[in-house]
């Protein structure tokens, strides 16, 4: 039992203890397909196996020594992922050795439980799947369009900073694209190489924030997340994805103090979305003097004071640890129609890490979180729809439009 607790208590229980619930999908119960995710990182040809023998465990490992002698970053990271990869490969011989298949999922998932709710007497179950905190967590079922709104607006005030977010997969975590498939480390190249193919998509833009938003709007990865103060997009959001119909969806509630939303011409925005140029050294753990005393603080420096020339070299290294939240230039239809707003990530200290969204949560209060069940989304879709909610109205673009009629008729 010890590979099954040990798979329990560093991956499940670390979500929930982030995330302040769990669901436990099948997904989550077997993980042969996290296996093999991290087997095909690894630049040789192995085939992704049952973990049987003792001999596959030790070839396996070996996967770990090649990744790291391939890749670069810090030890910290690799350490890291050669634990998670080893947890994983355990908890799947566990499952192996006691005949466990997708036959019996519901045997693994109630020892799962089993073992977490006798462990920690907090923690609550709902509908089966979802274990969660209540100190930490305040979770809605939403059943319907009219028990949405019946249920959103019973938790905050009318002064409350309210956003939202949609996730058509429960299991989607909360970080910039950036930041997904290692494209952090080359971030600063993919800003300028978009630039160079589409020069003059930009030529209008006078801050590095303007052309984040562009290259997000046309799907490059950046450090923006895109979030909105309607929280009909949001369950718009939260049920469109044909890809994800066998998921959850979820919203999330951004309740931030005022000090977090800035304008796009704030200086803050200018120092986080000139993150995107800056070279990967850059490392904000340091003191005021030291930061902006050093190489790569005087190039971020360089680089602020190409749109703000009056820019003065006194850098708050504690501020590029920050999210926020921005509000654009509605210089475009799609933001318009989706009142849309954007998270804008910093570091966490070193740039191969995105900045935490916890102080976007208001402090002192529960957290709030809807999720619908993936059997309601269609349903849900079709109301939206009634009230002029769709692919067509938030994604004006023609291309957008031509796929919407598509799929209506």
């Amino acid at each position: 039992m010890k590979r099954l607790t040990t798979y329990i208590d560093k991956f499940i229980l670390s979500h929930l203890r982030i995330n302040g619930f769990v669901f436990l999908s099948d997904e989550l119960i077997f993980v042969n397909e996290d296996i093999e995710k991290i087997i095909n990182s690894v630049p040789i040809t192995l085939s992704a196996p049952s973990v049987k023998s003792n001999s596959k465990i030790d070839t396996l490992k070996l996967v770990l020594d090649i990744l790291e002698n391939y890749n670069t970053g810090p030890a910290a990271i690799k350490n890291e992922l050669r634990a998670k990869f080893i947890t994983l490969i355990e908890y799947q011989l566990f499952l192996e050795e006691k005949g466990y298949d997708n036959r019996y999922t519901k045997q693994v998932r109630e020892l799962i439980k089993n073992y977490i709710l006798n462990k920690y007497k907090t923690y609550k179950l709902q509908r089966d799947r979802y274990i969660y905190n209540p100190r930490k967590l305040e979770i809605n079922f939403v059943e319907s369009l009219e028990n949405f709104i019946n249920i959103s607006t019973r938790n905050f005030s009318k002064n409350d900073n309210i956003f939202y977010r949609g996730h058509s997969n429960i299991h989607w975590d909360v970080i910039p694209s950036i930041y997904r498939n290692g494209w952090q480390k080359n971030e600063h190249k993919m800003f300028r190489e978009i630039i160079i193919r589409n020069s003059e998509e930009f030529l209008n833009t006078k801050s590095t924030f303007e052309k984040l938003t562009i290259m997000q709007h046309y799907g490059l990865p950046t450090r923006l997340l895109d979030i909105t103060r309607n929280p009909l997009v949001a369950l718009y959001f939260a049920c469109y994805d044909p890809a994800q119909k066998d998921f959850p969806g979820e919203i999330l509630v951004f309740t931030p103090e005022e000090k977090n939303i800035k304008y796009y011409d704030s200086d803050t925005v200018s120092i986080l979305s000139n993150l995107a140029k800056a070279e990967r050294d850059l490392d904000s753990n340091l003191t005021m003097l030291e930061f902006n005393g050093s190489l790569p603080g005087l190039k971020l420096l360089h680089l602020i004071k190409e749109e703000k020339p009056y820019f003065l070299p006194e850098m708050q290294p504690s501020d590029l640890n920050k999210t926020l939240i921005v509000k654009p230039i509605n210089n475009n239809s799609r933001i318009k129609r989706q009142a849309g707003y954007f998270f804008l990530f910093g570091i966490n200290y070193v740039m191969d890490k995105p900045a935490s969204i916890n102080s976007i949560y208001k402090k002192g209060k529960v957290v709030v979180r809807y999720f619908i069940d993936n059997n309601s989304k269609s349903a849900i879709l079709k109301s939206l729809e009634s009230l002029g909610i769709n692919s067509e109205s938030l994604f004006p673009e023609i291309e957008n439009g031509t796929e919407y009629l598509k799929n209506k008729y």
